[in-house]
């Protein structure tokens, strides 16, 4: 009985409480909200390659996949003599397939290579795209030129 005679006589005082416990939860939310917009803390340089990417990064980047003419998921390429093989390639971290597909181009293309024959490409458990391949340089097959003429003639 006394503590309900005590919260009776103290009524006053523990509704002040209960406003001011209110007005500083609103005022962290506040704070929280104020520091969500402020500029992301610069990532550590090993996690910079799962950052996102700028629009040059990524103009760059297909501009130096342009320069693959061709790509396979087996050793060769239909239409093509392999000349030289370059080294072997590898991309990971992206969003999306195709994302990760046009880096390891760009990759290629950069080492010097026309081409990438057993190319693969596969989902992390974290929902990352990975790609790999070889790069190799190629030229056209001289001998299937021929033989398309004598199909037609």
């Amino acid at each position: 009985m006394d503590i309900a005679n005590w919260l009776v006589s103290h009524r006053l005082e523990l509704g002040i409480a209960v406003v001011v416990l209110l007005g500083l939860l609103m005022l962290q939310r506040m704070w929280r909200g104020i520091r969500r917009r402020r500029k992301p803390a610069p990532l550590h340089p090993k996690l910079q390659p799962y950052a996102g990417r700028t629009d040059a990064d990524i103009a760059s980047e297909q501009v130096d996949a342009s320069r693959i003419v061709a790509t396979s998921s087996t050793p060769s390429i239909v239409g093509y003599q392999l000349i030289r093989q370059i080294e072997a390639v590898y991309v990971e971290g992206h969003r999306a397939p195709n994302d990760a597909v046009t880096a390891l181009k760009a990759v290629a293309a950069r080492k010097g290579a026309n081409a990438i024959v057993n190319l693969s490409q596969s989902r992390t458990a974290g929902g990352r795209c990975t790609a790999q391949g070889d790069a190799v340089v190629v030229r056209p097959d001289a001998g299937a030129s021929v033989r398309e003429s004598e199909e037609k003639g």
